[in-house]
């Protein structure tokens, strides 16, 4: 009986505290340990920044590569043709300037009078017909299509010119060319087919894809009169309707002027004097100089 009544002694603080978890020692960030987190964070931003600079300056460089590979110009509208170049066809018929000009011998005068820096820097006319080589060629990625190329006088035509120099520079054979003609001196000048004498643009185009040339040469004539004339090209670009106006060297009108039967120039250049111009009388004789070789 003593032993149910003996009291469990009581717990103490001591007692109390051993049963409590030894809670873990905290860890302390040392000076090392916080610097190392806080490079890791700038060194990702810094990764990220410089990536996307790189990738902006890789995409630009790209860009610029193949932009330089295309001509100038590829992708700007109305300008999917380039003209390449525009030139009297050699024997093509006589050139007369409106001066007395003297030439080292004949073969001296035609070089000069197909010279397109010598024909930009001189006044000129073709006598009674003369043939015009244009050569164009495509610059963009869809083809451009000339729907029509016509003669356009610049002012009304004027009296014949029967003075000055006379070059007979003779007419030869066309090569494989898109040839034309035209008389300027009519009521309403247009481009004739010369293969079978229809108005070439009422019924055909002329396609170019990127990097075609094309050589259009034009047979322009006048019998009487002298007419100052350009080309005007309608083409469709990238699905819009262009217009470009093509001039002859130094960006000045193609002249024509008739020509004299008679040839009362004042000197003419003509195959049977290859030394030296010839006056109009002994033009007409039936035998040439005795100097002339």
């Amino acid at each position: 009986m003593e032993d149910e009544a003996r009291e469990e002694p009581a717990e103490t603080e001591a007692d109390v505290a051993e049963r409590k978890p030894t809670p873990a020692p905290e860890r302390r960030r040392t000076g090392s340990s916080w610097w190392l987190s806080l490079t890791k964070k700038q060194v990702a931003v810094i990764a990220v920044v410089v990536g996307g600079a790189l990738t902006a300056t890789f995409s630009n460089g790209l860009q610029n590569l193949f932009t330089g590979l295309l001509p100038d110009g590829w992708d700007e509208p109305g300008s999917g043709i380039e003209i390449v170049d525009v030139r009297r066809q050699p024997l093509s018929g006589p050139v007369l300037i409106p001066e007395a000009v003297e030439f080292d011998d004949m073969t001296d005068a035609r070089e000069k009078v197909n010279d397109p820096d010598w024909e930009a820097q001189h006044e000129w006319y073709a006598a009674g017909r003369v043939t015009w080589e244009v050569t164009l060629v495509g610059r963009h990625r869809d083809p451009v299509v000339i729907t029509d190329l016509r003669p356009e006088r610049t002012g009304p035509c004027t009296e014949r010119v029967e003075r000055g120099t006379l070059v007979d520079d003779i007419t030869q054979g066309e090569g494989d060319k898109i040839e034309l003609r035209t008389a300027i001196d009519a009521g309403s000048p247009e481009l004739i087919s010369v293969e079978d004498g229809t108005a070439y643009f009422d019924n055909g185009t002329v396609t170019l894809e990127k990097g075609e040339t094309v050589i259009i040469a034009i047979q322009a004539t006048s019998a009487r009169q002298t007419c100052q004339w350009v080309l005007e090209a309608d083409y469709v670009d990238n699905g819009k309707r262009e217009t470009m106006t093509i001039s002859a060297p130094g960006d000045r009108p193609f002249a024509i002027t008739g020509l004299v039967e008679d040839r009362p120039y004042d000197l003419i250049w003509a195959v049977a004097c290859n030394s030296r111009a010839m006056t109009p009388e002994e033009v007409s004789a039936s035998e040439k100089p005795a100097d002339c070789n």
